[in-house]
């Protein structure tokens, strides 16, 4: 029997792990700009509500690209749920 001199490391989320909570925090994030958007237009006319329009146009390409690279995101063996 040996004893152990080098404690195991803590366990820390991987890194595929963290960039998945910045991206899935990056859609949280545009969803709420859409929304700013949104109601700002809403409060427009004429020019300045084609312009807040098309930022809310810009906002959601921007998160529906987002939304494609989560549901294209490897799903680790670890994370798979159980049958």
């Amino acid at each position: 029997m040996s004893n152990k001199i080098v404690p195991d490391p803590p366990d820390t989320p991987s890194t595929l792990t963290l960039l998945e909570c910045r991206v899935a925090h990056a859609v949280e994030l545009l969803r709420c700009a859409t929304a700013t958007a949104f109601e700002t237009a809403d409060a427009l006319q004429g020019p300045a509500r084609h312009l807040a329009m098309a930022s809310m146009h810009l906002i959601t390409q921007a998160h529906l690209t987002l939304d494609q690279v989560l549901d294209q995101w490897p799903v680790q063996a670890e994370e798979q749920l159980p049958a």
